[in-house]
Formats: structure tokens, sequence, C-alpha cells
């Protein structure tokens, strides 16, 4: 992109470049990670024109910006409870001159029902906290709290709500920590859907995968991909 229309930026934020887009993110925020890039790319493949996104819990927008690059989705919508970190992802918005295709909203996502009619959306994807609520330690920084502790809804919401957006047809697409593999069986199955795709992400070739993409909706028949070492 031109360094023409670089974003200014306070002291506590950092410019950075996320494919061909710039990218704003807050020190004392909570930063991209290798988690959220991987869950993106698992997406992006399967997701066209046609489609509308939801990702809840966007952050400061990485995954809508890494949607608009990598797949064909014509409308996304991110969703973040965190005012500021909400502000940041309209800022990325606006750098990169996509408001035509993406949308931030500072919302609760347990409030969702209230601003879309059901099956408004084809898939929701989300990075969400991995630590239940009242387990081990919470971050003293807010943002940072309420992505990696389920301070605000826990994964039984999650699904709750992904299963009202996308109605009877969609698809959802989750990165969580193996260890809680079972639970997120359990909840899909609750909504009604089935899981399709599974595959196990390993932080280095030869180590148990801490954590799995999965994608699930209505139809039958699940396949499970090779585990993706990450050096």
């Amino acid at each position: 992109m031109n360094d023409l229309y670089r974003p200014r930026i306070s002291e506590g934020e950092t410019l950075e470049r996320l494919g061909p887009y710039f990218f704003v993110q807050r020190k004392t925020g909570q930063r991209l990670t290798g988690d959220t890039v991987e869950l993106a790319g698992f997406a992006a493949p399967s997701l066209h024109e046609n489609d509308s996104i939801i990702d809840i819990g966007t952050g400061t927008g990485a995954i809508p910006l890494i949607l608009a690059w990598k797949s064909g989705a014509g409308k996304i919508t991110g969703v973040e409870i965190d005012g500021e970190a909400a502000g940041t992802a309209k800022k990325n918005v606006r750098a990169n001159s996509l408001s035509g295709r993406i949308d931030i909203m500072n919302r609760d996502f347990r409030v969702l029902r209230e601003c879309f009619p059901e099956g408004a959306f084809t898939a929701v994807i989300s990075n969400p906290p991995y630590g239940k609520a009242g387990a081990g330690r919470i971050s003293p920084e807010r943002e940072r709290a309420a992505a990696r502790t389920e301070v605000h809804g826990g994964l039984a919401d999650l699904v709750s709500i992904s299963a009202y957006l996308t109605g009877r047809k969609g698809r959802v697409f989750y990165v969580f920590p193996t260890a809680r593999l079972k639970e997120m069986l359990s909840e899909l199955g609750n909504a009604g859907f089935r899981p399709t795709r599974l595959r196990f992400l390993a932080e280095k070739e030869g180590r148990a995968p801490r954590l799995f993409l999965i994608e699930a909706g209505r139809e039958k028949g699940m396949e499970i991909e090779q585990s993706n070492g990450r050096d």
C-alpha cells in the first residue's frame, strides 16, 4: 500500500503490516497471535462472495482483515465487547478503505439476538477465550483478561448464539484447546451442529497438539486433517 495513506497512531499504539493492509494494535491490549492467523487461514478457502461472515470477539479486527485479503467473502462483520479494541478495529477498517466490506460493532455477543434476525449470516468465526471463568490467574489488563478468560460468556453461550446467527444452513469455525475438545463436541451437538473438519495444531513437530481448529455445520461426515506443526 502507498505510505501516503499510512494511518496516524498514538504513543500507545503500534503500526504493522498484515498482508497488504496496515494493522494498528494497542501496546497494552491483546496482541495478534498465531492462533488467530491459523483460524483465518483455515476458514478462508471455504468462504465465497455470497457468504456473510461474523467474527465474534474480533479484537482489533485481524480476522476480518485476513478474510478480506485471503477469501472471497462479500460481507464481514466483527463484534467486540471492549470499546477501545473495537475503536482500533474501526480504525484499521478505515485505514485500509474496507468500510464497504467490513463492519465493526461494539457489542456483547450475548445480545446479538437483539441485533440480527435468525440465520442472518452464513458463517460464524471465533477465537474465543480458552480459560474457564474462575479457573487460573486473570490478567490485570481488562482487554487481555476478556480475550483469555471466559469473563463475558462461555463456550455454551458462543455455540448457542452461533446456531442462532447461522440458522439451519450455516457453518462455524473455531480454534480451541485440545483439553476442551470433548466439551466443544458436546456443545456443538447440543446446538445441532455436526463437525465436518478438524485439524490439530502442534507447537512443534513431535509434540502433542495444544489447540485444534474445527469447522461444523448441519451436514454429516467429518474430515480429520493432518496436524500442523508450528515452529
